[in-house]
């Protein structure tokens, strides 16, 4: 059984390489599967902070890839995966490119992310471009992919589709299912109903796949009637964030039914975002997953569980690390 190869960026998120690396040995709780983190990021604030742990021991197979580069908020994103290339959100897609990861995990900037992720590993076969995708929740206890998520605002028919085409992809291997229910998210199911991008998509899509059915109105889309949401990432991200509100909200009303009643708080966990984890990027030659900034240690846990499937059933479809090169 071959270990899995993680680079995790530590210096990216809200909360840095402490919180991260406390979401590593979580990590080696989680999974019987072996892997070995190679973790990026500034060599003296992580050694201080495996030393504070005392976890050098814990963190299992490990190597500390030191980035000398920050990049800071006011920076041009443009062209930064070319000035920074020591920055560890970069050096992580770098280790994918050089064959020494099989998949990176970072909370930083999603534009750098995908701009590091586009122009080092290249774009996908037929993809026309990256999107974001994240499993949401549904009443049939089965998780529906909602893409894109925020990667494109602004999307043509043709994108849509494309989106369908790698969540399709996806879906078939991440969760084992073949030919997943492909819903478009429209204002309503009728045909009169939308924009005439989401009309031209709907054509396209009845022409493309089989398991193409039909629109699906925001109010179904946790239902658990479709696999996969196709949207475009303005509308996507909307969709997505006001359903991460969903287990606050049930905590406010809950109140302290929900912490003193462990019967309550296993059900509500279908709700909280952090379990999960991180979100692939589809259209990529290679498995780069985007946590939250918020990220804490269990969504980071989970994040890298789910990394650890997406590369042992190859979700992505082109890893860029099917041919290994031994690290150095």
């Amino acid at each position: 059984m071959n270990s899995v190869r993680l680079a995790v960026d530590v210096e990216s998120g809200d909360f840095g390489p402490r919180v991260i690396v406390s979401g590593i040995l979580e990590a080696r709780l989680l999974n019987d599967h072996p892997f070995k983190v190679f973790i990026c990021g500034n060599r003296s604030r992580i050694t201080r902070v495996i030393d504070d742990y005392n976890a050098a021991d814990r963190l299992g197979e490990y190597e500390i890839i030191d980035c000398k580069d920050i990049i800071n908020s006011g920076d041009r994103r443009a062209g930064i995966w070319k000035k920074q290339k020591s920055a560890s959100i970069i050096r992580c897609i770098t280790l994918q490119k050089e064959r020494l990861v099989d998949a990176s995990i970072s909370a930083g900037d999603t534009a750098i992310l995908m701009g590091a992720a586009l122009f080092i590993l290249g774009r996908s076969e037929g993809a026309l471009r990256p999107a974001l995708a994240a499993f949401l929740p549904t009443v049939k206890k089965k998780p529906v992919l909602l893409l894109d998520v925020g990667a494109n605002l602004h999307c043509r028919a043709e994108h849509l589709v494309s989106f369908a085409i790698m969540g399709d992809r996806y879906v078939s291997r991440f969760l084992d299912m073949p030919s997943p229910a492909i819903t478009l998210l429209s204002i309503g199911k009728e045909a009169v109903k939308g924009t005439r991008i989401i009309s031209d998509a709907e054509t396209m899509l009845k022409e493309r796949f089989p398991n193409y059915h039909g629109f699906i109105e925001g109010n179904d889309v946790l239902a658990g009637e479709s696999d996969i949401v196709v949207c475009d990432g303005f509308c996507g991200n909307i969709l997505l964030k006001a359903c991460e509100s969903f287990h606050r909200l049930a905590e406010s009303v809950l109140g302290d039914q929900m912490t003193n009643d462990d019967a309550v708080r296993k059900k509500m966990a279908i709700l909280d975002p952090e379990n999960y984890g991180a979100v692939p990027l589809l259209g990529i030659k290679g498995t780069v997953l985007k946590a939250h900034g918020r990220s804490s240690s269990r969504a980071i846990a989970n994040s890298i569980t789910t990394a650890i499937i997406a590369v042992q059933r190859n979700a992505v479809g082109e890893s860029g690390a099917t041919e290994r090169r031994p690290a150095p």
